[in-house]
């Protein structure tokens, strides 16, 4: 194949070399992030675009429309270079094969070895690799300490059980009518499993199953994390407005300074410091029945290279870059993100505050379910998962919303 007819023209050798690179090996990628986690995607992207010759063109996709949109561009042969999405949907993307195996070259890579297990784990069919984690997340408690310091409670010595919870959520509510001890976004359903499971899961229990054979909300901790939130409803701990919030105050709630305790992520610990410079309160990871139990669960965003990637070796460049030193420190740390790479939790960027690393430790304690339908089983307005809580918090039925959901994942698994 001969040269490019611009390359035809009489050109010095530095000038044609010069030019071969950035015409033929500087390939630009395109890569599709989904909208709630563009703004830490761009700052990645900005990082590896002022350092790279091949530049990425990052495009916010809006969430309810990225898993349709991939699999139609993959099925069209019109797939972007790479892809940053919803760990959570890992398991059906790569059972359907959307995704490019990415084995040999992770398993050969030093930085994979101290990847956090749970991006590993959630990444990983048939023992074939297909992603990286990208920009990472995870499920904490927070509480207001000012408010503790009213009720009378050591605002250093956050709950550590569920039942604890329920305890100072009633001092605290004690204090005046606008003042609530507890918030959960109650009408929404990845907010639930974002905040709520992982006390269930540290408690024991096990939630979601991978098949028709397998154990859906079994354990105790299930049955007294619902019961203790029920009983706080019904106390009025927690504010009306829960009942109906999808998802819009889901951190507003706990800003405004009248909430004592509440389930959120590490996301938190950014926005607080820009917004909420001298708002008081303290990070934790989610309690369980016992004290000991934590848990959390492990969120954010994968990065993976469709099948039938028009510049699949630069974009392959791209997720080991993921992974190197500049990226974990400059692109994460730097900017109040938790790295993937566990080696690199007690960075500069992190020494001496204690919130952050206490939301690294959650995101090596945390977990995440590897399952197929989760969008049907959890996140759907009309899932199980979220028809389960509302109806034993706010109807107070506990048993019977819990034997109900557990048929339905069941069956929705044995799809």
């Amino acid at each position: 194949m001969g040269l490019p007819r611009l390359l035809k023209a009489p050109l010095g050798a530095a000038s044609v070399v010069a030019l071969m690179t950035s015409s033929v090996f500087a390939q630009d990628l395109t890569m599709w992030v989904r909208e709630s986690a563009a703004d830490p995607g761009q700052l990645m992207v900005d990082l590896w675009n002022s350092t790279h010759d091949a530049q990425i063109e990052l495009t916010a996709i809006p969430d309810n429309q990225l898993v349709t949109k991939l699999a139609t561009s993959v099925r069209a042969g019109e797939a972007p270079d790479l892809i940053s999405f919803d760990l959570i949907y890992m398991p059906d993307f790569m059972r359907a094969g959307f995704l490019t195996d990415l084995t040999d070259q992770l398993q050969s890579d030093p930085n994979y070895e101290t990847h956090i297990q749970a991006y590993k784990d959630i990444a990983t069919y048939e023992d074939r690799i297909y992603g990286v984690g990208f920009t990472p997340d995870v499920s904490i408690l927070v509480w207001n300490k000012e408010l503790f310091r009213e009720a009378g409670l050591d605002p250093e010595d956050p709950p550590e059980t569920i039942y604890e919870i329920h305890e100072m959520a009633t001092q605290i509510g004690a204090l005046d009518d606008d003042t609530y001890g507890f918030y959960f976004a109650g009408s929404c359903p990845g907010c639930n499993i974002f905040v709520t499971s992982p006390i269930m899961v540290a408690g024991g229990a096990e939630i979601l199953p991978r098949n028709g054979e397998d154990a859906a909300l079994e354990g105790e901790a299930i049955h007294e994390v619902l019961d203790q939130y029920r009983q706080m409803w019904e106390e009025g701990l927690i504010p009306e407005s829960a009942e109906v919030d999808a998802g819009e105050n889901f951190v507003s709630a706990f800003t405004t300074g009248n909430i004592g305790i509440t389930g959120s992520g590490g996301f938190l610990l950014s926005l607080m410091e820009r917004q909420f410079p001298d708002f008081d309160y303290g990070v934790t990871l989610l309690p369980g029945l016992e004290p000991g139990q934590v848990s959390g669960f492990v969120g954010g965003d994968v990065v993976a290279i469709p099948e039938g990637s028009p510049n699949e070796e630069t974009a392959r460049e791209f997720v080991s870059w993921v992974l190197s030193d500049e990226a974990q420190l400059e692109g994460l740390a730097k900017n109040s993100i938790l790295t993937t790479r566990t080696d690199l939790a007690d960075n500069e960027y992190f020494q001496g505050n204690e919130k952050v690393q206490a939301t690294a430790q959650a995101l090596e304690a945390g977990y995440v379910p590897w399952v197929f339908h989760f969008a049907t089983m959890v996140n759907s307005d009309s899932s199980p998962w979220i028809n389960m809580i509302q109806r034993a918090v706010f109807d107070g039925e506990v048993e019977s919303a819990i034997e109900d959901a557990r048929a339905r994942m069941l069956e929705i698994a044995s799809q």
